[in-house]
Parts: structure tokens; sequence; C-alpha cells
């Protein structure tokens, strides 16, 4: 993340930098209302809090991005349920978890290769594409 490294490479801000697996069991973990493998790490009600929008007309949570149905501007397809949440990342990675669908996506990415002017991914919506599709394969 550019912005962090002019800040001594530590800031609030850095994104997601991780590997499927370990997104997918935060993700789980998350959707689990703060448990994995019988632990609990989180209280439901700080998930509640983090994943639900904090401020009137703006879709983001405290913690989390939620979806914007009827926009093109939305982080997630439109299949997405409305107590669904997640994050985009600025190099490109997405990942989003559905609490209705019990769906995960992961999506990760290296965007700013070879230069932070790539805007592919926004401009064909291809993240949110494969997830609509995600969606369309788990209902069958």
């Amino acid at each position: 993340d550019p912005t962090v490294a002019m800040q001594g490479g530590i800031g609030g801000a850095a994104g997601v930098f991780s590997n499927a697996k370990d997104l997918a069991v935060i993700f789980q973990m998350l959707l689990n209302k703060g448990q994995y493998e019988g632990k609990y790490y989180l209280q439901p009600e700080t998930i509640e809090l983090f994943t639900s929008p904090i401020i009137r007309n703006n879709r983001r949570g405290a913690g989390f991005d939620k979806p914007e149905k009827n926009s093109k501007n939305s982080p997630a397809c439109e299949a997405a349920s409305d107590k669904s949440f997640g994050h985009t990342g600025f190099t490109g990675t997405m990942v989003w978890a559905d609490p209705e669908t019990q769906l995960i996506y992961v999506f990760l990415s290296n965007r700013v290769y070879p230069s932070a002017n790539n805007n592919k991914l926004s401009r064909r919506n291809i993240r949110t594409e494969i997830q609509q599709m995600a969606y369309i394969i788990t209902a069958d």
C-alpha cells in the first residue's frame, strides 16, 4: 500500500495481506457469530456492530463494506443480500461473506502490478461478475 509505505510501513488502512484459506477461516468465524471450531474469538454483538451500517444513507459498516442495491458503484454483486459484508482492497483483493446464504467469496489479486494505474478489475466488474456466478452455482 503506497500510503502506508509513506507512513513508515504501519497504518490502519494497510488492507488485507493474507491467503485465501486464512481469509475464509476469518470470515467463517464472522458468519458463525464469533465462533470457529468450538472456540469463541469475538462476541456476536461485536460482529453485528462491525458488519452493520453505522451512518444513515451510507452503506459502510464500522469495519466492513456493505452492498449498495441498485447501484453500479456497489462493491458486491446484485445477488448479495443486505446482510452481506466484506472488503475490497487497493490491490484488487476482495473478500465477502453473506449470512443469508453462508457464502464466502475470496478473490485475491495484485491489480497494481505492473502499475497502480491498472483499473481493469473495477472497470470490467470482474470481481462482482465472478461473485454473481458463485451465487448462481451455490443456489443449485
